[in-house]
């Protein structure tokens, strides 16, 4: 885990190697069990997680209860509600594990201080700002302008892991979709 950590941030951070060395020291192993929260809707986001092994997902909670999830990060992706941990303002979403997951974090803290201390950690905090306002484009993009059908056959095609992986209940609330309309889909592709 630590090695593919290592790897990217060769790849995204202007660091020399012993540097890197350096920030590795500030992420912590942390081994998360299915359904577990590391971060609760008005909790302020104090955590970067780099998953390793698993699949955690970031959701939203509406008043009745349902879910919305906006995004699953399997091995080798980063994922903290964003805005929470930059504004330190409380979460206005959760993290769950979807499977028994291992992550390598960062706090806040230690984060600001690489960015304070080590001029070429920005790159790699551009890195992670560009990939999540990416995703968050292409997915409210996928939620405007396509079917349930259309984001469901785009999954398939671009994302078949998460159709292996996923429960139904998770998979429904990923595509913004009823569990029902998700099994009626299946059964139609």
């Amino acid at each position: 885990m630590r090695e593919q950590l290592l790897q990217l941030l060769r790849e995204k951070a202007s660091l020399t190697e012993q540097q890197l060395t350096e920030a590795l020291t500030y992420f912590k192993p942390q081994s998360i069990k299915k359904n577990d929260h590391l971060l609760n809707e008005g909790s302020i986001a104090d955590y970067l997680f780099f998953v390793g092994k698993g699949c955690l997902r970031l959701y939203f909670r509406n008043d009745e209860l349902s879910t919305a999830t906006r995004f699953m990060a399997f091995e080798h992706t980063f994922l903290t509600s964003i805005v929470s941990f930059i504004s330190r303002q409380p979460a206005t979403e959760f993290i769950q594990a979807v499977e028994d997951t291992e992550v390598l974090s960062i706090s806040n803290t230690d984060f600001t201080f690489l960015r304070d201390n080590m001029p070429g950690w920005d790159n790699f905090y551009i890195y992670i700002l560009e990939y999540g306002l990416t995703v968050v484009n292409n997915k409210l993009s996928s939620l405007l302008t396509q079917t349930a059908k259309e984001r469901y056959r785009d999954l398939l095609k671009n994302n078949p892991e998460l159709v292996q992986r996923l429960s139904n209940a998770n998979l429904a609330a990923y595509l913004a979709i009823s569990p029902e309309t998700l099994s009626r889909l299946k059964s139609t592709i």
